[in-house]
């Protein structure tokens, strides 16, 4: 007696599940489907800058890859760091960095740790 009742409620379940998956999908309205067809495509709609994503810039992700879309307050902060870097492929990435970077005050920056670089015999 104690397993008849699980057992009625499992095949209860299964009965429920099996008209929940297969059970045949309800068709839109006619009338929807005509409001549909009559409205105007989208595709003459531009996306706005708001959500138009920043292009990635290579030297910041060749530190970590995660700063390709870095701030040039963080970005500044990468190129002081770079000037106490005395590699050669910090050399190489300051140099690159100067070439693609457009901002006028992260390329000060990184003028400044190219200087301090070759100051120090880098």
């Amino acid at each position: 007696m104690t397993l008849g009742v699980p057992v009625v409620c499992f095949v209860l379940f299964l009965a429920l599940s099996s008209i929940a998956i297969f059970a045949p999908r309800r068709l839109p309205s006619t009338a929807a489907v005509a409001e549909l067809k009559t409205r105007a495509p989208l595709t003459t709609l531009e996306p706005s800058e708001a959500i138009r994503p920043k292009p990635l810039l290579a030297w910041p992700a060749q530190l970590d890859p995660r700063a390709g879309n870095a701030d040039p307050a963080v970005r500044i902060a990468l190129a002081a760091e770079l000037a106490a870097c005395r590699g050669g492929w910090a050399r190489e990435l300051v140099g690159a960095a100067l070439a693609l970077e457009p901002d006028p005050a992260v390329r000060e920056a990184l003028a400044a740790a190219r200087a301090a670089q070759e100051s120090h015999g880098a």
